[in-house]
């Protein structure tokens, strides 16, 4: 690494860290007060509050860190620019974009970090801060949900429910389907209710079907116990799968699952493009960055500063905007996961191209 990849390290380094933990602060605090009420109303420990925040950090950080690294790129830059530095540089002969290879590097180191944050340390996090959310500070009481149960067990089994009634420990309307190593559906009960009786579920009133080859195995019944140990009624009460819940292999295959067992998991499969799309949106604001704080000198820093903010509002825009229609099948997942970085990594490039080398 030359000494100028050193100095241009450092001088992003810095800023980041800095705006980096600034709006982890700001967002700590917007949060705090915002659920201050349910805190306040539930008698939720200081202790829980602290649990509940420091597993929230993972997802701050993953969702803060492109707009710190687009500031940081901003203030070294336009740092740079203002102090003649960059005019310097070129009177040398280092152009701009030998300039920004140090800072796209560590956009990029930035991206791994996010992509590591996101697959090893805010799948166990996320259910963590569930779990304490629903035990500690909301602590609420069972009740009657009606928003569609549906759990998988360690070993692929899927329990998917109309009605669950944790008063009565009662499954109304319930499927439960078995998968081999390659997703097939290998056993499908369906039946009109399911009870748990001490240590499993009881099935009543249906219809039990196993997959072999062409052939399918149909048995009906009145009363049938399986041997389904889990999950227990408290898992479904509380347990509500979201995708930063499941690293993507996890939710790759829950989606293959849900895809053969006849459900449409559009919104999912959007969700799991996101864990590869949204990381590298650091590498796309640091082109951005570094292509308005080279003119920044000329058009002035404050306007620059500006132009940057309303790039990364407008980047959200995009990425909610492609998320609906991904969600509503306009756009494939693939595409309403990527549509805001290809067309911002179109704008960078095009205001770096533009900018005064």
């Amino acid at each position: 690494m030359s000494i100028l990849d050193r100095y241009a390290f450092r001088k992003v380094l810095k800023p980041f860290a800095l705006i980096l933990a600034v709006f982890t602060g700001i967002f700590v605090i917007i949060d705090l007060f915002d659920h201050a009420h349910s805190f306040i109303d539930n008698q939720a420990s200081l202790g829980a509050v602290l649990l509940y925040y420091v597993y929230y950090l993972p997802l701050i950080v993953v969702l803060t860190s492109p707009i710190a690294i687009l500031l940081a790129t901003l203030l070294a830059i336009g740092g740079m620019a203002r102090g003649n530095e960059i005019m310097a540089l070129k009177g040398s002969g280092v152009s701009l974009y030998r300039l920004m290879m140090p800072v796209l590097a560590f956009a990029v180191l930035v991206s791994v970090a996010n992509v590591v944050v996101g697959e090893l340390l805010l799948p166990p996090a996320t259910r963590s801060r569930l779990r304490i959310k629903q035990t500690h500070i909301t602590k609420r009481a069972s009740e009657i949900v009606t928003s569609d149960p549906l759990f998988v067990t360690p070993d692929g089994t899927m329990f998917i429910a109309r009605r669950l009634n944790t008063r009565t420990n009662t499954l109304e309307e319930v499927t439960v389907e078995e998968f081999d190593n390659e997703f097939r559906p290998v056993s499908r009960l369906d039946a009109a209710r399911a009870v748990w009786e001490g240590s499993s579920w009881v099935f009543y009133e249906g219809t039990m079907r196993r997959f072999t080859g062409d052939a399918d195995d149909v048995t009906r019944f009145d009363r049938l116990d399986p041997g389904h140990a889990g999950p227990h009624p408290d898992e479904l009460g509380v347990r509500k799968l979201q995708p930063d819940e499941m690293p993507y292999r996890e939710l790759r295959s829950y989606i293959l699952k849900l895809r053969a067992s006849g459900r449409d998991p559009r919104n999912l499969a959007v969700q799991l493009q996101l864990k590869i799309a949204f990381p590298f949106v650091t590498v796309i604001m640091t082109l951005l960055g570094g292509a308005l704080a080279a003119g920044a000198r000329r058009s002035g820093f404050a306007l620059a500063f500006t132009a940057a903010l309303a790039v990364s509002f407008f980047y959200y825009g995009v990425l909610q905007v492609g998320q609906v229609l991904g969600r509503q099948g306009i756009l494939v997942p693939w595409l309403a996961a990527w549509i805001s970085n290809i067309v911002f990594a179109g704008v960078g490039a095009w205001l770096l191209a533009r900018a005064p080398k």
